[in-house]
């Protein structure tokens, strides 16, 4: 009897070990948001702290070939100094990018420690954002997300207008957030506005500034509308209409009353097939619905994938999948239909999401494929997304471990990501921190930006360079203002010659700027070589040698004697 009691203890000692092994496969989700919440403060520190730091590790002290992030500089200094305002791509970044240069001046590297600012606030706000919102998990993974992630990092010191964008991106959906919080549908339509006037107020306001922050951004206005729509809150919907409205028409009335009407068509150039070949006319509506499937093709299945980290980092177009796009989208709609009943801010943002992409689909031409563009999406992609598969995964307890372990995974890929482009960032910030400001370019770019600056320090203050990259030209000639050649107008020397008489140039810079940034294979971008090199034949005594810098990849100047 005795040995009988002793085998029915070990049965039952056993049933418990696996009941308990059992609850802990069920509640390992639960035990995490439990744990997550309890630490929830120290965490998002420690999170901050690293972000912080990728920020100033991969620290880019250069400006990019591209030349958009020089433009926003030279905005920044022209509405400083002569009241321009800059209209053109959004003023909202220059405007406040103009506080840095009055106290910076034109130093690269003390106008991009705004970017890092703005990096530190937008995580600080996201943070606020979603925190009791949504799960601690997926909070900390989308923290996460945006504190290791080498793509969105690098933005952190750039003088683009992305990481400014998701700044004030985030304090929109903070401000948007608040207001579902306080919907009362009991409420009359006077209760309602009075409850929450404040609130409007500072909708409108901040709407306001993302539109005029991104051309595009414009549309966003759109995803709340359609939220509150779809939610039956017509109230509400008619407030933000309203309240975005009236601020952007006073913010117009105000801005054209001050520096003039916004003469810089930016619809027109949308709308162009090549931004930088007006010759090539306007899309018709079969072009834009083109445009739009081949944007959405190459954001979604490349891009998309490369800034998760799930793709090569390198870009290849000829990695493009449209099935992956098609896939993707699927998997989006899914979630977006779930969380209309299980999540109202995660519905939100899926709505909100949906809305940005497509007005960057259509409003970007096809052949502008930077993954830049899609960098004020990736933070909400990642949320809609990661907040599904652990939705998913919450009601298959057997996948649970799966999940940690490939999320796990995926965070060490993104730290290590980082941490490799962190160690090769570093030589080159020493270098440029200790005063060689060419250090890191190739050596086209580099003679290019001597050449600019010999302009600025060695010809007379009204000489006219005309400058293929006039705003890098404008950064390293110390403030010299260059006439820009952005596309061939003419290859008659005659009519070449009458042109250029006309914007009293009389010096062309001529770079040697590769087309493969990548390598020197004997390509480079010769707008300027195409309308000079009929003048030189036609009149060799018209043109004169001024300089030439470099050996490898040189850089040369001429003046042009009418």
């Amino acid at each position: 009897m005795a040995k009988k009691e002793k085998h029915q203890q070990r049965n039952d000692v056993g049933v418990k070990k696996e009941t308990t092994k059992k609850s802990v496969e069920l509640n390992v989700f639960d035990q995490m948001e439990l744990w997550f919440e309890k630490h929830h403060r120290e965490l998002f520190f420690i999170l901050l702290f690293f972000s912080t730091l990728f920020s100033l590790l991969l620290f880019d002290s250069k400006v990019s070939p591209g030349g958009d992030d020089s433009s926003y500089i030279e905005r920044a200094w022209l509405f400083l100094h002569e009241g321009r305002f800059p209209y053109f791509q959004g003023p909202a970044y220059p405007v406040f990018l103009s506080l840095f240069v009055k106290m910076f001046g034109l130093n690269v590297i003390g106008l991009k420690f705004f970017s890092v600012l703005c990096q530190f606030g937008f995580v600080w706000v996201t943070f606020l954002t979603f925190r009791k919102r949504i799960p601690y998990t997926v909070l900390f993974a989308l923290i996460a997300f945006i504190s290791f992630n080498n793509f969105i990092q690098y933005y952190a010191s750039q003088t683009f207008t992305e990481t400014f964008f998701l700044f004030v991106q985030s304090i929109c959906l903070y401000i948007v957030f608040k207001i579902i919080d306080s919907i009362d549908k009991e409420a009359s339509w006077m209760e309602s506005f009075k409850q929450n006037y404040l609130k409007w107020i500072f909708f409108g306001l901040l709407f306001t500034l993302l539109s005029i922050s991104k051309s595009i951004a414009i549309v966003t206005i759109v995803g709340v509308i359609i939220y509150f729509v779809l939610n039956k809150n017509f109230k509400q919907a008619v407030y933000a209409l309203v309240a975005f409205a009236v601020i952007r028409f006073v913010y117009t009335l105000i801005a054209s009353a001050l520096f003039g009407p916004n003469d810089t068509d930016q619809l027109e150039m949308m709308l162009r097939i090549d931004l930088y070949k007006p010759a090539m006319g306007h899309e018709n509506f079969g072009g834009m619905i083109t445009r739009f499937f081949n944007n959405f093709n190459t954001y979604i299945s490349l891009h998309m994938y490369r800034i998760l980290n799930l793709r090569s980092f390198k870009y290849d177009a000829s990695k493009i999948i449209p099935a992956l796009s098609y896939i993707t989208t699927v998997i989006l709609v899914i979630i977006s239909i779930l969380s209309y009943k299980r999540n109202k801010f995660i519905f939100f943002s899926s709505i909100y999401l949906v809305v940005l992409c497509g007005g960057i689909f259509f409003g970007v031409q096809a052949n502008n494929m930077q993954d830049r563009l899609l960098i004020i999406a990736m933070p909400l992609i990642f949320l809609v997304l990661f907040f599904g598969a652990y939705d998913l995964v919450k009601r298959v307890p057997s996948l649970q471990y799966v999940f940690i372990l490939f999320a796990g995974i995926m965070l060490l890929v993104t730290i290590g990501n980082s941490t490799v482009q962190a160690k090769k960032n570093t030589v080159a910030l020493k270098k440029n921190l200790s005063g060689d400001i060419y250090y890191g370019y190739t050596p086209d770019w580099e003679n290019f930006l001597k050449m600019s600056k010999y302009c600025a320090d060695s010809l007379p203050a009204d000489a006219q360079v005309l400058s293929r990259k006039p705003n890098m030209s404008f950064i390293y000639g110390n403030g010299k203002k260059f006439p820009g050649q952005y596309w061939v107008t003419t290859t008659n020397a005659d009519s070449v010659l009458m042109e250029w008489k006309k914007q009293n140039i009389t010096y062309v810079l001529l770079p040697t700027l590769r087309m493969n940034p990548e390598k020197n294979n004997g390509r480079f971008i010769n707008t300027l070589h195409r309308m000079l090199q009929p003048v030189a034949e036609k009149y060799p005594e018209k043109l004169k040698l001024v300089k030439t810098i470099g050996t490898d990849e040189p850089t040369y100047l001429y003046q042009i004697n009418y």
